[in-house]
């Protein structure tokens, strides 16, 4: 099957350097060159999202497109109008060129954050969805695109609600991904700066598994277009640093802030379609999950 992905970060790079992508044909575009050990493996075009060109170039001859291109995280100030222009506008540009090249299947990498606030958990796909960030109004908005997209003109798409993706290839000095911002801080030492009280729950997924669902949702024979993607299991802020804690066997630095608006105070995805419809199931704990990510950052466990 011939594959083309949009912006090869964390995700992305994770999925092409993964065993789940190798039956895979797959052609990249982003804006930074081709990793060394990736040259000769896939079709790497440098390039820009906005470049009507450059996606064309991308997208050509590929039954299915990763679109995993976003400008913003959850609790970015934006200019509203400037990401429903980038991230949403650009996207219908994607979408019209799927069309005209006859892709078959647009798996598009949303978020748990177009739930907003929830009072029960998990929180199932069929939760009403109300974004209390921009980031997560503009995925919602991508959604809708592309569920009227398939309505309208029969283009299959697959949606895929991501909990808390953590792992090897995160970015240890990112503005997102608490476990990788809190490792970062650990290996230069600094203070973590934690948000409110540290009981803010989150829904952590280890990225090796992010890469076996990814797989399934290029490859399912079944018409469902949304499935969430997690570990279903929350951890506190604070439960993540103990578990951290106890893996090193020493104490992290840590400061406590002010909480901020847009951060939703508890989020744990129901996984239960997923697993009856594409056999989905987490192959990693989350202890697991921590230690490899630690081993990988060279960071001395005493387990």
């Amino acid at each position: 099957m011939r594959l083309s992905i949009l912006g090869a970060g964390f995700i992305g790079l994770n999925f092409i350097r993964s065993p789940s992508s190798k039956e895979f044909d797959i052609t990249v575009l982003d804006s930074n060159p081709c990793p060394i050990d990736l040259i000769g493996k896939v079709n790497w075009i440098q390039g820009d999202f906005f470049s009507q060109d450059k996606l064309l170039a991308a997208i050509k001859n590929s039954e299915t497109i990763f679109h995993f291109i976003s400008t913003t995280v959850p609790g970015d100030e934006v200019d509203e109008a400037s990401e429903l222009g980038s991230n949403v506008g650009q996207t219908l540009a994607l979408l019209k060129l799927c069309l005209k090249e006859k892709v078959k299947r647009v798996v598009f990498i949303s978020s748990a954050s177009v739930y907003g606030i929830q009072f029960s958990a998990p929180i199932s796909e069929l939760a009403p969805t109300n974004p209390i960030s921009s980031h997560g109004i503009s995925k919602l908005t991508i959604e809708k695109y592309l569920e009227f997209y398939k309505y309208n003109y029969g283009l299959d798409c697959k949606i895929l609600r991501l909990s808390n993706p953590y792992g090897p290839g995160q970015n240890v000095k990112g503005r997102q991904g608490f476990i990788a911002i809190a490792i970062g801080k650990i290996m230069s030492g600094e203070k973590l700066i934690v948000r409110g009280d540290g009981s803010i729950v989150r829904d952590y997924i280890y990225i090796e598994d992010v890469s076996s669902a990814l797989r399934e949702l290029s490859l399912t024979t079944s018409d469902i277009s949304l499935f969430n993607i997690g570990s279903g299991i929350g951890y506190s802020l604070n439960e993540v640093l103990q578990k951290l804690s106890a893996l090193m066997g020493k104490s992290i630095l840590v400061d406590y802030g002010a909480n901020r608006f847009v951060d939703i105070p508890s989020s744990i995805l129901d996984v239960s379609r997923a697993g009856r419809v594409l056999k989905y199931k987490t192959h990693y704990t989350f202890d697991q999950g921590l230690l490899l990510t630690l081993e990988h950052h060279k960071i001395k466990v005493t387990v």
